[in-house]
């Protein structure tokens, strides 16, 4: 009678059991090797649904490129932003060495001294040289601490010049009515709107024109619109012009004192009548002449 426990094999030719024993191994091996696959199988369907898609990836790869492009705009604006400051300094540079130049030409001027030529600085020249040095004077504002001075050392500051403290020119150049105010205007040649640094005093041609304070003629002759004109400094950053003469009374070089004449009205260059010109520039920077008048 055949065991249940065991496999056994029937044979039919002679009625023999065959008892078969399963081999425990092989089993063993099969067994270990699904459980290997079911884990493989299940760490790649784990890995492949936290993987982050690929539209996803694009989108990431899209922000970081954005991000590169907008650092490199920066660093490219910084750039430009040094290279006009270099050529700012450098600009900068030419005009100082440029009123270096023409503050000396204009000393020498003044005092008669040059190199044995008849030039002279001309107009325009100087009153962009004054423009030039209150620029820099502003940039360039420090505090300052006091210092003494010898008494021989202020006397002979005071001979080479006007007076540091300067007096303010608060005397009518000529006697006349204003026709056009300091400011912006409609210019009477170009029909569009212009900046007059000055006042225009009409007045009948020859009238005579006064120095309005004590001074020194830094320029007399003419100007590069064809005018006869004359550039008097007061000292303490105070310095007048006079435009549109028909004819000059002083050199270059002279002493004026209060009241002293300086030339005759005219209508010289750009004018549309007999008129004088008159402009007060306080450190370089044309000012209203009306506040200083009475």
């Amino acid at each position: 009678m055949p065991d249940s426990s065991r496999f056994e094999i029937f044979k039919d030719h002679g009625n023999l059991y065959k008892p078969v024993r399963p081999r425990t191994r092989p089993i063993l091996a099969v067994a270990v090797l699904m459980v290997l696959v079911l884990a493989g199988n299940v760490w790649w369907l784990t890995a492949t649904l936290s993987r982050p898609s690929l539209e996803e990836e694009l989108e990431d790869s899209r922000k970081s490129a954005a991000m590169r492009a907008q650092a490199i705009e920066r660093i490219a604006a910084k750039t430009k932003d040094a290279e006009e400051g270099v050529a700012r300094l450098r600009e900068g540079d030419v005009k100082l060495r440029e009123m270096i130049r023409l503050d000396k030409d204009a000393k020498n001027a003044a005092q008669g001294v040059g190199d044995g030529s008849d030039q002279k600085p001309a107009q325009q020249a100087l009153l962009t040289r004054m423009e030039i040095r209150a620029a820099y004077i502003r940039a360039l504002n420090k505090p300052v601490r006091m210092a003494m001075s010898a008494p021989q050392s202020l006397t002979a500051l005071l001979a080479q010049g006007p007076s540091p403290m300067g007096q303010a020119p608060d005397a009518w150049p000529v006697q006349g009515v204003v026709s056009s105010e300091f400011g912006v205007r409609l210019s009477p040649f170009a029909n569009q709107e212009e900046f007059h640094k000055g006042v225009d005093i009409m007045a009948p041609a020859g009238s005579p024109v006064r120095a309005p304070a004590p001074g020194l003629i830094l320029f007399a002759g003419e100007d590069a619109e064809g005018s006869q004109a004359v550039i008097l400094d007061h000292g303490g950053g105070y310095v007048t012009t006079f435009s549109h003469m028909q004819r000059l009374d002083a050199k270059t070089g002279d002493r004026l004192e209060r009241g002293d004449a300086v030339g005759a009205v005219g209508q010289e260059g750009r004018s549309t009548g007999p008129h004088l010109h008159y402009e007060v520039r306080l450190h370089g920077v044309p000012v209203d002449p009306k506040k200083y008048l009475p």
